[in-house]
C-alpha cells in the first residue's frame, strides 16, 4: 500500500506543472545524530555514529523516514558519512567499549518511528475511503437523509414549475407551495426566487425528447421525489385539469415509470396532502 501510494505521489509531482515540483520534492539520504564515539577518524577527530535515512520529502515536508543502517561521521552528523558501520562493527566497538553498551547492534525503525511513517499513509486511507464510501452512498441514494444532487434537485423543481404552469400561470401561491415542498422532498434549501426564475423561462410545448430529458441520468428514488412533487402541485388545488393529467402521464412515460410506481407515488403526494396542507 505504502509503496503503491508513493508511486501514485510521485506520479502527480512528475507529471504537475513545473512550478509545484521542486529540489524539495523526491526521495533523499540523511543523517540523524545517535551517539558520540571513542572511533576516529584518520586525522584523529571523533566520529559519531548516525542513522542513515532515506526520507520522502515533498515540498520540503518529510513524509517518512525510513532507517537504512548506522554509519560514522564527523560534527555530530551534520556532514556527510565517513563510512558505514555494519551490525558485526557495531558489536565489536561494544565489546571494546567504544560505543555505549545499551545501543541496538542492528539500526531499524522502531515504534515510534514506525508509527510517524505509516500514520499519515493510514489517515489518507482512511481520508480517501470516506470520500469514495460518501460517493458511492449518493450514487446509489444509500443516504434518505442526504440532500439530493443538484441536478436532479433542478430537475424535481423544474418539473414541478411545469405542472404549476399548466394552468396558464404559476401563481404566488403556487410558489410558495413548490419551494416548499422541492425543499422537503430534496433535502435542499431552495429559495423562492430560484423557483420564479425557473417558472418564468418555462415553455409548456414540450417534444417527447423533452420528457425523456426529465429523467435522463436520474436514480429510481430521484424520479420517484420528481413525480411526488408533481402530483403534489397538481392535487393541491383539489382537482387535476387536463393540461395536468396530460403532464402527469407523459412525465411518467419520458422518466420510465410503470404504472404501479405511477399509482405508489401518487398515494405518497395525497399522504403528504394531509400532513403538509397547502394553503391555495
Amino acid at each position: 500500500m505504502k509503496r503503491f501510494i508513493i508511486a501514485f505521489l510521485t506520479s502527480v509531482l512528475i507529471s504537475g506543472p513545473a512550478l509545484a515540483f521542486t529540489s524539495d520534492s523526491g526521495t533523499f539520504s540523511a543523517l540523524e545524530y545517535v551517539a558520540d564515539t571513542q572511533i576516529t577518524a584518520p586525522n584523529g577527530a571523533a566520529l559519531a555514529l548516525c542513522h542513515e535515512t532515506r526520507d520522502l520529502r515533498i515540498l520540503g515536508y518529510t513524509v517518512s523516514s525510513d532507517i537504512q543502517g548506522y554509519v560514522l561521521a564527523l560534527d555530530n552528523c551534520t556532514g556527510v558519512a565517513e563510512r558505514p558501520f555494519s551490525p558485526q562493527q557495531m558489536e565489536t566497538a561494544q565489546s571494546l567499549n567504544l560505543i555505549a553498551a545499551d545501543l541496538p547492534r542492528e539500526a531499524r525503525n522502531g515504534l515510534q518511528r514506525t508509527i510517524q511513517n505509516y500514520g499519515i499513509w493510514v489517515a489518507l486511507c482512511l481520508a480517501l475511503f470516506a470520500v469514495i464510501w460518501r460517493r458511492v452512498k449518493s450514487l446509489l441514494g444509500l443516504d434518505p437523509t442526504s440532500p439530493m444532487r443538484k441536478k436532479a434537485t433542478q430537475r424535481i423543481v423544474t418539473a414541478m414549475c411545469y405542472m404549476g404552469k399548466c394552468d396558464g400561470i404559476v401563481a404566488s401561491r403556487e410558489i410558495s407551495l413548490i419551494t416548499q415542498a422541492a425543499s422537503r422532498l430534496t433535502r435542499q434549501d431552495i429559495p423562492s426566487t430560484d423557483v420564479v426564475r425557473i417558472a418564468d423561462h418555462i415553455d409548456m410545448d414540450l417534444t417527447p425528447q423533452d420528457y425523456l430529458d426529465f429523467g435522463k441520468g436520474l436514480r429510481d428514488s430521484e424520479k420517484d421525489a420528481m413525480m411526488r412533487g408533481v402530483f403534489f402541485v397538481g392535487l393541491a388545488s383539489g382537482r387535476v385539469i387536463p393540461q395536468e393529467y396530460s403532464f402527469l402521464t407523459n412525465l411518467a412515460h419520458g422518466i420510465g415509470m410503470p404504472g404501479e410506481d405511477f399509482r405508489r407515488v401518487m398515494n405518497l403526494a395525497l399522504e403528504d396532502l394531509d400532513i403538509y396542507q397547502p394553503n391555495l
